[in-house]
């Protein structure tokens, strides 16, 4: 009997130590101090001081696109992103960013959003139009899930994903500005997010 109490006691220790040290590891990554970046030429932002600037191979192993980003920061534990890029082609005049239809932006991008390689797209805002400045923007929120594979040789369930991404126009071209975490995660992250897509000045 006392082995059998012994060996519980030993196992709701470690279990309780576990917990305390997950949270404390997580803790870790969240972001306590900000600084604003500069991005490319007439952009910046605030990211996270404990935000590492992807390297172009890491980018380049991870993301399979012909148009480099302009720079995406992540996580200590790799976990969350945030990356700016523009469009490759042209949206509006140079110098009449601010008289674009935000509707007509708004309404492109949303069908984007719901046609991307996503299965499934949850919406948590369908395009909310903020000031940014002297120009207006268009942020969604949303959760994009790819459900698990039945005939998956290995089957590791379903992956979600949980996004903030506003789009503005900078230069005659569309910029958008991402956010990304594990979709387990986004209830953590939503408030540090919304603080770091908000923050874009241009």
């Amino acid at each position: 009997m006392n082995n059998r109490n012994n060996l519980f006691k030993i196992s709701s220790l470690s279990f309780l130590l576990l917990i305390i040290f997950s949270a404390f590891n997580f803790a870790g990554q969240m972001p306590d101090k900000y600084k604003r970046k500069r991005i490319g030429e007439g952009v910046t932002l605030l990211i996270p001081t404990n935000f590492v600037e992807m390297s172009d191979d890491e980018i380049a192993a991870k993301y399979f696109t012909p148009k480099r980003p302009l720079a995406i920061f992540r996580s200590p534990n790799k976990k969350a992103e945030i990356g700016v890029n523009s469009s490759v082609f042209q949206w509006g005049e140079i110098g009449l960013e601010s008289e674009m239809d935000m509707e007509l932006l708004k309404g492109f991008y949303k069908g984007a959003i719901a046609n991307s390689f996503y299965e499934k797209i949850k919406f948590l805002n369908e395009g909310q139009i903020i000031n940014i400045g002297d120009r207006e923007g268009v942020l969604f929120e949303f959760i994009g899930a790819i459900p698990e594979d039945p005939n998956a040789i290995i089957n590791q369930g379903g992956k979600s994903r949980y996004h903030q991404v506003l789009y503005s126009v900078y230069n005659g071209k569309v910029l958008i500005v991402n956010f990304s975490v594990t979709g387990t995660e986004y209830k953590y992250w939503q408030e540090h997010a919304t603080k770091m897509i908000t923050s874009v000045k241009i």
